[in-house]
């Protein structure tokens, strides 16, 4: 049933209480939008609009609102917007921690350097154990940059590629003033 809209949800209600027989078979819609679900499900979002790396969208210039820069991965530093100020650098740069989703939460260690595609509520309780954040989406008033600042730790957000770029344990060197990660060469 969660597969249908109200109206044929109702119809099919309606037809029930009426004694008129079953209603319609709705296994083959039901399998077309679970299709078209998962379909969906897979498709990655641009980390910034317009997709195009230009800046302009619907006729808007968002210019003045964009980072000073395109990172095109080129350079082994990772460029996003500054969310939450301050440095992790000492005593040693600490380790990157990659999470997908709350299945992993259990890999986080205190002084890990929090990084994860995007974070939500349910997020919140790693923030105590990181020492910095940062996301491949983002901005300055996503859930990460709240977050970060109310603990009082750094985050880069909004870089497109840091879980696609960095590897899990690798130390890096976060600046959330200028919206940097640099990993760290061994």
């Amino acid at each position: 049933m969660f597969w249908l809209r109200l109206d044929e949800l109702e119809t099919a209600v309606g037809v029930l209480d009426s004694g008129r027989g079953s209603p319609a078979d709705s296994r083959a819609v039901v399998a077309e939008r679970r299709a078209t679900w998962r379909a969906q499900k897979a498709i990655a979002p641009p980390h910034a609009l317009p997709a195009d790396g230009g800046t302009k969208l619907l006729g808007i210039d968002f210019s003045r609102l964009l980072p000073g820069h395109h990172d095109d991965g080129s350079s082994d530093v990772i460029k996003g917007v500054p969310g939450s100020p301050g440095h992790v650098t000492a005593p040693a740069p600490a380790p990157a921690r990659i999470i997908h989703g709350p299945d992993e939460f259990d890999r986080m260690r205190p002084g890990d350097v929090l990084v994860a595609r995007i974070t939500t509520p349910a997020w919140t309780s790693l923030f105590a154990l990181a020492s910095a954040v940062v996301t491949d989406v983002g901005g300055p008033l996503s859930h990460s940059s709240i977050v970060a600042r109310e603990y009082g730790i750094p985050a880069v957000l909004g870089t497109g590629a840091a879980t696609g770029r960095l590897a899990d344990g690798r130390r890096v060197v976060v600046d959330g003033d200028a919206g940097t990660v640099t990993p760290v060469r061994s």
